[in-house]
């Protein structure tokens, strides 16, 4: 069985004052006839528990919406490092390291082996889902050259690219 609850209403149910952001409240339950109702209280307002109430509790206003998450389909993710793949563009070439260093730390990709040559180190790095193999050369970046390419990328996605790199319960790319 399931019920819905009310979202807080923001203002005392007592005194009709309005919360203030981060102002500390006490919620509470009371049965219904078709489930339950929700009272929200000021701390002055708030005289315990009485009978009849279901259930309560101490919580505190938020008035500021906590920054939406952004997630990126696996499959446009894997078609972005595939297309900075194919072209041989110099520009692209530290785009294309740091999105193969994504994609391992997800699992879209598998190091299969390294190789260094007179041009540098390279990763042959796998994508089962393409069934295709890539070449990325290790571009040894500096931490600020990290953070201007994540920028970068977070700009062509149109996401923010962090330091947690998760992946959502559908399987979801999280970049934020």
């Amino acid at each position: 069985m399931e019920w819905e609850l009310a979202s807080p209403g923001g203002s005392c149910s007592e005194c009709g004052r309005s919360f203030d952001d981060r102002q500390d409240y006490w919620s509470a339950i009371f049965p219904a006839e078709d489930g339950f109702s929700r009272r929200d209280y000021c701390a002055d307002c708030w005289r315990g528990p009485v009978d009849g109430m279901f259930s309560f509790w101490r919580t505190q206003c938020r008035r500021e919406p906590a920054p939406p998450k952004r997630f990126v389909n696996n499959e446009v993710i894997l078609e972005f490092f595939e297309r900075l793949c194919e072209g041989a563009d110099p520009s692209r070439a530290k785009l294309r390291f740091i999105m193969a260093v994504l994609l391992l730390r997800k699992r879209l990709l598998k190091e299969k082996s390294r190789r260094r040559d007179e041009k540098g180190v390279f990763w042959v790095v796998e994508c089962p889902a393409l069934g295709k193999s890539f070449e990325v050369r290790d571009e040894g970046l500096t931490e600020e050259e990290v953070a201007d390419v994540l920028h970068e990328i977070g700009s062509v996605l149109n996401v923010r690219v962090d330091e947690t790199h998760e992946t959502d319960a559908a399987g979801e790319a999280n970049l934020v």
